[in-house]
């Protein structure tokens, strides 16, 4: 009891740090540190020795067999080496197998040594320890190992460009004191003190860099986000129809300057809103996206004049929606339904509440081609307009839509926007 107390007395700081380390990783679930199992590894070692520095004291004191002693040292002369080489390994090397090459030949002699060779070490039946020809070859072993894990860190921060490298410097600085002040007699039980705030230490660099990963990672999707934006707004404002309204202003300049003028109004109204609210990720009022669904249709009607027919039925006008919703479905009922069959069709917009009263109904309709619902993947590239408009409405209004249509018989786009209670 009394041994157990006083490695407690002088192993808490040890404790503390590998129970500090042990419960900031798992506060950190969220965090994908791929070397976290070599730090758990790690922890486990350091937590070995500063417990066999005391197994050398309970042998002496109960006058236990000396040869216990042996395998004391045996395990301490692994697990030194052995952390160093696993902080190698976190580093990330490609010859794991040659740099280890050292700790294997050092685990070879020290084990030959159980024999009584006296290669590295010895103890006597009285427990006196006796240094065998290459008692130094330990800490060449953890010498080598210390310089080969500063300058894989240097060179990674070098390559990742890396502002971390504090925590490094912090890490290859100590082990190098720590070697030197053992070669000068510090006694061994403090040690495992140094090692395990150094991989507290190194647990908060990894963790750094992964949090700057994240960042980074964020900050390509968001760019990517953007170019999708601003891919789906090229994507919709196709160049057929833009040459087409150009081509039929162009056209009136010289018939009917009058209507040119009215027609490049509703043009520029039409392309102004759609570059202003490219990058709206607010909700606008039903009204306001009427406006530019109005400028598209009238559009539209001027280019093919005796094709499109325009209904409305708005019961309800005093609701938001995410820019684009409607008129994204408009085009393609003008593009893909009515256009196809080449001859006069009908778009027919109304809004009502449904009769359970929780939602206001967008109802968009035309008589056109149609088609077999069953056959289109609306989730693909080919169909952007309407996937984007589903995921807003649902992201933006908790709301739906819903798609019938049939061959030769048109299609509808029912879209369901939850009341919100006053």
């Amino acid at each position: 009891m009394a041994l157990f107390l006083e490695y407690l007395k002088y192993n808490y700081p040890t404790l503390l740090l590998i129970a500090a380390t042990i419960i900031m990783s798992l506060m950190r679930k969220g965090a994908k540190i791929k070397e976290i199992v070599n730090i758990y590894v790690m922890l486990a070692m350091t937590f070995a020795l500063s417990v066999l520095e005391y197994v050398e004291i309970w042998i002496d004191e109960s006058g236990a067999d000396y040869r216990l002693l042996y395998y004391k040292a045996m395990l301490v002369y692994w697990l030194y080496p052995m952390i160093l080489l696993f902080l190698i390994y976190t580093v990330g090397v490609k010859h794991k197998l040659l740099i280890a090459i050292p700790q294997l030949i050092l685990m070879i002699l020290t084990a030959v040594d159980l024999t009584g060779t006296c290669i590295i070490y010895a103890y006597s039946e009285t427990h006196v320890y006796t240094g065998g020809p290459l008692t130094s070859f330990p800490f060449i072993v953890e010498d080598i190992y210390i310089i080969i894990f500063g300058i894989l860190t240097v060179r990674t921060l070098g390559e990742k460009n890396n502002t971390k490298s504090a925590a490094i410097i912090f890490i290859v600085v100590t082990l190098i004191a720590a070697q030197l002040l053992l070669d000068h007699g510090m006694p061994n039980e403090y040690v495992p003190c140094i090692i395990s705030g150094e991989i507290l230490v190194y647990y908060f660099y990894l963790a750094a860099i992964e949090y700057m990963n994240i960042q980074q990672s964020l900050t390509r999707r968001e760019l990517e986000l953007e170019k999708s934006k601003t891919d789906l707004l090229l994507s919709q404002m196709r160049p057929h129809f833009i040459n087409g309204n150009l081509s039929a202003i162009r056209g009136l300049c010289y018939e009917d300057a009058e209507k040119a003028v009215e027609m490049l109004d509703h043009f520029s109204e039409y392309l102004g809103e759609r570059i202003k609210l490219a990058d709206n990720e607010k909700l606008i009022s039903f009204c306001k996206e009427m406006e530019s669904v109005d400028n598209y249709l009238y559009l539209e009607m001027q280019r093919f004049p005796g094709r499109i027919n325009v209904e409305k039925d708005i019961q309800i006008r005093d609701f938001k929606i995410p820019p684009f919703a409607v008129q994204t479905i408009v085009e393609n009922a003008v593009k893909y339904g009515i256009s196809k069959t080449g001859k006069r069709g009908t778009i027919k917009i109304r809004t009502y509440t449904e009769p359970a009263d929780r939602y206001i109904v967008l109802c968009i309709e035309d008589d056109g081609s149609g088609f077999d619902t069953s056959s289109v993947d609306f989730g693909s590239i080919e169909h952007v307009g309407i996937k984007n408009t589903r995921e807003r409405v649902q992201r933006l209004l908790g709301g739906k839509l819903e798609i019938e249509s049939e061959v030769d018989r048109g299609t509808r786009v029912l879209m369901y926007i939850p009341q919100v209670r006053k």
